[in-house]
């Protein structure tokens, strides 16, 4: 039984990360509670990157771009299980290794803490039309163009500009930040 997005169970957390009330989505985004969720970056070799339009049914920044795909965790599911789930329904992407990254706290249209990941997928990619309206690979230049215009989700253009700060941009995290970096478990994927 599939059960309706606004009635998922999310896990309310406090600022050590600890579980303190189970609520519904719906609940979570009224009261604005914090929780988790996850962002991945999705590479391709070539150092662009998968820029998404999400649809204007989401119930936070509808009809947004978003360089990141993910999304909240529900109860009873870890960050990597929610990244690797994500970049399944939404792009159709299995397989892929994916790099944990880090970790931050965004307190704007939502409070959450947010596990941050990047994949380098260089396959095909078949979007989820009930949460993306459309998308395409950008370099980077034409991806921080959308941040500065204002037209990117804010908690991912924040992750973005820590992954930029951390990594050194797309190409430099292809060629050199990966070393060091462990890919999830054959078992999350």
């Amino acid at each position: 039984m599939l059960v309706a997005m606004s009635e998922e169970r999310v896990d309310v957390i406090d600022e050590e990360d600890r579980v303190v009330a189970v609520v519904t989505r719906s609940e979570m985004r009224r009261g604005n509670l914090l929780h988790r969720a996850t962002g991945c970056f999705v590479l391709r070799p070539d150092a662009r990157l998968f820029v998404q339009q999400r649809t204007l049914t989401k119930d936070l920044y509808p009809g947004y771009y978003d360089v990141c795909v993910g999304g909240t965790v529900v109860h009873g599911e870890t960050c990597d299980e929610n990244v690797v789930r994500e970049l399944e329904e939404e792009m159709g992407i299995a397989g892929a290794p994916v790099y944990p990254l880090f970790t931050h706290r965004f307190d704007g249209g939502t409070r959450v803490r947010s596990a941050i990941y990047a994949c380098v997928w260089d396959g095909p990619v078949t979007l989820q039309p009930e949460e993306v309206a459309g998308g395409d690979w950008h370099d980077e230049a034409a991806a921080l163009a959308l941040v500065d215009a204002g037209r990117v989700c804010p908690d991912t253009a924040r992750a973005f500009a820590i992954f930029r700060e951390r990594f050194g941009g797309i190409a430099a995290f292809l060629r050199d930040g990966r070393s060091g970096l462990t890919p999830l478990s054959a078992t999350c994927g």
